[in-house]
């Protein structure tokens, strides 16, 4: 069983929010700011039960970052109790708060989660009441092993669980699993379950070539695996270890190597070595590849070894891969131009250019900004010039799938799949 002061990291950790005071300035202001409606005893309880005092001002403080995530009402009200022997839940969301609860919100709240009628003596709640009686966010300590989090979503309800697994001995250290679904964007979603903003952008950044995450489905489920660890400055650093997203009646899965990169269940990266358009967005084919095309400005046949993007001037052009730049110059004819040599034996081309951002021998990451579109050399108006080569031969840059898998092999294949075989059942939803 987890020790007090672990719990009290973990849940810090967990929303990156630290109590703004000391402890003792705290409890000084604790009878008028965190219950509005007095009852001497419930408040002399949590005075004198440090546990108890603890949690609910980190709760307090859970729900102040919600209010914030959220851009909710300043009128928006924050309570804390800590359960008796005989209470039920709506009976302390009417009577623990300054103005109570709206029954309908509470038969709302017990009809979606049975499991809140199970609340016992002990245990901490936190919650927030906004105008006209409108409960938007509650907060279930089941101390020590489990946090349930229920947040307002248009009509219903969500809720999300935050499990602290078996920490690591030094006792500064722990994975913490947060189970989720969607009830608005993913981004808010994470955000309400307290996921921190670094751990969401590796999460989209691992799937954002497999999912779009704008068309994700209300309900999908999601189970993050995080390790936090507080420094010697007491300072709190999130890193992710694995996710699985269901969406669409599929599991996708991310799981972080030694290497500090994420790949899925095989060992294979998550990371798209290339991206199909050298433009932010796709632009309209002026002339597709032709290696038979009649040149429209000579009228003679030659082959047209790549594809012409009809974009205005001064348009951002991005390298499709990482590589680095073998050509940087002007030619009479491909006018200002660029060519990349990227690895699996694979150049790219970019011409007819404005102006060129990159030099010979420059390294460059796939996404680079590396030149502005033009109109240079021979052309019959602006346009991007956009070749691909493979093995010295032009290929369709449309159609042509470039194998350039970046994967684990030999002993660190090892050492990750037993890595992933240990994290996977971690990530359930029940």
């Amino acid at each position: 069983m987890l020790s007090v002061s672990l719990l009290m990291i973990v849940i810090m950790i967990v929303w990156g929010f630290f109590v703004p005071c000391t402890l003792n300035k705290n409890k000084k202001n604790y009878n008028q700011s965190s219950v509005v409606k007095k009852n001497e005893f419930h408040q002399s309880e949590i005075i004198k039960n440090e546990k108890f005092f603890n949690n609910a001002m980190i709760y307090s403080s859970i729900l102040q970052r919600y209010l914030y995530f959220n851009k909710l009402s300043k009128e928006a009200n924050i309570y804390n109790y800590i359960v008796s022997q005989d209470d039920v839940l709506g009976k302390i969301l009417i009577e623990y708060s300054s103005s109570g609860v709206d029954r309908s919100e509470i038969t709302l709240l017990l009809q979606q989660y049975p499991i809140l009628r199970q609340i016992k003596k002990g245990q901490i709640l936190s919650w927030i009441i906004i105008t006209k009686k409108k409960l938007q966010c509650l907060i279930w300590d089941i101390f020590p092993q489990e946090s349930r989090i229920y947040n307002r979503m248009d009509t219903n309800f969500t809720e999300g669980i935050i499990r602290s697994l078996t920490p690591l001995n030094d006792g500064l250290s722990s994975t913490i699993l947060f189970i989720g679904e969607l009830g608005g964007t993913f981004i808010n979603s994470a955000r309400s379950l307290g996921i921190e903003e670094n751990c969401i952008t590796d999460i989209i950044n691992a799937f954002k070539y497999q999912l779009n995450f704008h068309k994700l489905h209300q309900g999908d489920r999601f189970a993050v695996l995080i390790s936090i660890t507080m420094n010697n400055n007491h300072n709190f650093n999130s890193k992710l270890l694995g996710v699985r997203l269901y969406t669409a009646g599929k599991d996708y899965y991310a799981f972080r190597a030694n290497d500090g990169k994420l790949y899925d269940r095989e060992a294979v990266s998550l990371r798209r070595n290339f991206i199909r358009f050298p433009t932010l967005k796709p632009f309209r084919i002026s002339s597709n590849f032709n290696l038979n095309r009649l040149n429209p400005v000579t009228g003679q046949v030659s082959p047209h070894a790549g594809v012409d993007f009809a974009v205005p001037i001064g348009t951002p052009i991005f390298s499709v891969g990482d590589g680095e730049v073998i050509v940087s110059t002007y030619s009479k004819i491909a006018g200002n131009y660029v060519a990349i040599k990227h690895s699996c034996h694979c150049t790219t081309r970019y011409m007819h250019l404005k102006k060129v951002l990159v030099k010979p021998g420059q390294k460059v990451k796939l996404g680079d900004n590396i030149a502005l579109s033009g109109n240079t050399g021979r052309s019959t108006g602006p346009h991007l010039h956009f070749e691909m080569w493979i093995n010295h031969r032009p290929v369709n840059p449309l159609t042509t799938k470039v194998v350039d898998v970046d994967k684990l092999l030999g002993n660190e294949r090892i050492i990750y799949l037993n890595k992933v075989k240990e994290m996977l059942p971690q990530l359930r939803f029940d």
